[in-house]
């Protein structure tokens, strides 16, 4: 009864490193497939990444010192409420 039960659980352990090796080689080869597609996926990402930066980088130039326009609007504010 006991030599049944340690050859089935070998069996079962076998049956799952079996499973997980195959799953191991399915996946490695899944990789190789798609390598191409993913590094130019990559860097697609990247340059949209690059982009997007820039355009943050080029609206902050355009909007200047908000200092100086602040300190502006507020004299000029502060004239129309004098006068």
């Amino acid at each position: 009864m006991i030599g049944n039960a340690i050859m089935l659980m070998f069996v079962g352990m076998g049956i799952v490193f079996i499973f997980l090796v195959l799953l191991n080689i399915a996946m490695s080869v899944l990789e190789r497939l798609t390598k191409e597609h993913t590094r130019k996926e990559e860097s697609d990402l990247a340059e949209a990444e690059l982009a997007r930066k820039r355009k943050k980088n080029k609206k902050r130039r355009v909007s200047g010192d908000t200092g100086v326009q602040t300190a502006v609007i507020s004299a000029a504010v502060h004239a129309y409420r004098n006068a």
